[in-house]
């Protein structure tokens, strides 16, 4: 009530305001006022009188609007405090959200699942868009203007070809071709730095930046060479333990499609990241108390472990299925390799947006935000998962022509 005082008009020195309608504020703080002990005697703020307020009372009843002032719904209780009417508004913003994100959700997974199976020219293409849209808002990050006082981003040319480099990159793994590819984009691209800095006219502008070169390397890396190793995974020709069942043999003979490991992997893959983004999401909403890390305040603990089963269900799963990875023990493996990638990946492109002041990299997808805030669980994910297909059939003896990338048909 003390501090109430202190926001309140006063009529003796707001005449204008006398008669004036209160607005939802001052009606809540009239009340706190009028619940509150009439003789408080260490009140540092200006008074109200209760016969003013009284009075001003009675004038707005005779005007038809004294119910406002009035209202049983949000009436001080015993304590003083008041209680506010809930609009629920939030509430159906909230359900709004979710059901936008839902959708495009949907939409997006079934596009992936047609483009997984399809392989070949489609699926590279449909990498390739994916990579080209996350190096834009990667480039949204270096060029944001709350980044740290100097730190400065790379000239505009030198950032665009850096795009080009990253889809490139796609292209060239899709071929097959896979040694010397980022190297030799990371050369380029510092060598036009230098030249494009050497031509400034100013002193200072002529410096290259130890920020520019790290980001240059960084996005090239983070956003052109990581997604490569999901065309490898998808390019891994070796046979499956299992023939697939009638209902998707028929699908694969209809798209024209071989049954391969590539394929079982990048899906179960693909499938572990959407159960784990699935099961954290709900763990977290309904049994989320304690932060899991600093970076991002809204993941908890019990959103992280509910994650992690939902994405051991799956490989388990797939295991059961097609005795795919081979055994449990493999399956729990890929499970923890593809929750660590997804989580991390997440965590990694949250401290990005941090630093450079954004909360979503861009705003293509509706309620998700942009590409790079949907994909960012997916970019070390590929990596891991190779790499553990890679080493297990090396160490079953399979030779490793077999799993040379080569377009999959």
């Amino acid at each position: 009530a003390r501090r109430a005082a202190r926001w309140l008009p006063n009529p003796r020195l707001h005449p204008q305001r006398r008669w004036a309608r209160p607005n939802k504020n001052e009606h809540a703080l009239l009340r706190c006022l009028r619940s509150s002990p009439a003789s408080s005697s260490d009140n540092p703020g200006p008074s109200v009188s209760l016969a003013d307020e009284s009075s001003s009372r009675d004038s707005l009843e005779e005007r038809g609007q004294g119910a406002a002032l009035s209202s049983p719904s949000d009436s001080p209780n015993e304590e003083g405090t008041v209680k506010v009417k809930a609009t629920g508004k939030k509430k159906d913003g909230a359900w709004s959200s979710l059901g936008t994100r839902t959708v495009t959700a949907l939409v997006l997974g079934s596009l992936a699942l047609y483009v997984i199976i399809g392989g070949s020219g489609l699926y590279a293409a449909f990498i390739g868009f994916i990579v080209l849209q996350c190096s834009l808002e990667y480039i949204g990050f270096m060029t944001s203007k709350r980044l740290p006082k100097g730190v400065r981003a790379p000239p505009t040319l030198v950032r665009r070809t850096m795009s080009i480099l990253s889809v490139g990159m796609i292209a060239a793994a899709h071929k097959g071709i896979r040694t010397g590819v980022f190297e030799a984009a990371s050369f380029l691209l510092l060598s036009m730095l230098l030249v494009k800095r050497s031509a400034k006219k100013k002193p200072k502008k002529k410096k290259v930046k130890f920020s520019e070169l790290t980001m240059l390397v960084f996005g090239l890396f983070y956003c052109g060479y990581l997604p490569t190793f999901w065309i490898r995974l998808r390019g891994v020709s070796a046979a499956p333990a299992l023939p697939p069942p009638d209902f998707i043999a028929r699908v694969l003979d209809w798209m024209s499609v071989d049954w391969t490991v590539g394929l079982l992997a990048t899906f179960i893959a693909a499938a572990s990241v959407v159960a784990a983004d699935t099961g954290a999401f709900i763990g977290g909403k309904l049994m989320g108390s304690r932060p899991l890390i600093s970076i991002s305040p809204n993941k908890t603990v019990e959103g992280a472990a509910w994650g992690f089963a939902a994405s051991l269900a799956v490989c388990l799963c797939f295991n059961y299925w097609f005795q795919f990875p081979g055994n449990a023990g493999m399956a729990f493996m890929f499970a923890v390799a593809v929750y660590a990638a997804s989580v991390f990946g997440d965590l990694i492109e949250s401290s990005m947006k941090r630093a450079a002041g954004k909360k979503d990299s861009g705003k293509l997808l509706p309620g998700h935000g942009g590409l790079l805030d949907r994909f960012d669980s997916y970019i070390f994910t590929g990596v891991l998962a190779y790499g553990l297909v890679y080493w297990y059939y090396y160490f079953l003896g399979i030779p490793l022509s077999q799993l040379i990338i080569a377009p999959p048909r």
